[in-house]
């Protein structure tokens, strides 16, 4: 008997994003984005910039966008995970696991990743705590916008 779509497994594509898909992601953007939780919304320019200065993914089943994710590799060896967003109605679905479980493995050589989140966006902090992530620092006003953001990390030897 074959699984109900709830019950197969979600088909997730990580397409990269170029500077062509600058308006896709800020339509993403106004459209999944809570400002206090998630930072200021993107504009054309920021979005061209997240899209150009890191590796950035559209997370999608078929033609539609669920989510959006983008690392950062630094000549250290370390990664700053810049980006994870998944839109709302197709959340606890497992797609922010998929995400972090992807950059994971693309960065699996990473002697350190890091990334931040606000302090109440308690799903994505259990998430991260889940995969080995340890808070670092909480920080105060951490983009400028009077918002509190925890830092966490995850450090392991270098393969």
């Amino acid at each position: 008997m074959p699984l109900s779509e709830k019950e197969a497994p979600m088909q997730l594509a990580f397409k990269p994003a170029t500077v062509y898909d600058v308006e896709t992601l800020v339509a993403f953007e106004r459209n999944v984005a809570d400002p206090r939780i998630y930072g200021p919304t993107l504009d054309i320019q920021g979005a061209r910039q997240e899209i150009t200065k890191n590796t950035f993914y559209f997370i999608k089943k078929g033609d539609v966008v669920l989510g959006t994710v983008a690392y950062r590799a630094a000549s250290d060896h370390s990664v700053y995970v810049s980006n994870v967003a998944v839109d709302p109605k197709y959340r606890r679905q497992g797609i922010a696991r998929a995400a972090m479980s992807f950059i994971l493995e693309k960065c699996k050589g990473a002697t350190r990743i890091d990334l931040v989140t606000h302090p109440e966006n308690e799903s994505a902090n259990q998430l991260y705590i889940s995969l080995g992530f340890k808070v670092e620092s909480r920080q105060g006003n951490y983009f400028g916008d009077g918002e509190p953001r925890l830092v966490l990390s995850l450090t392991w030897p270098r393969l």
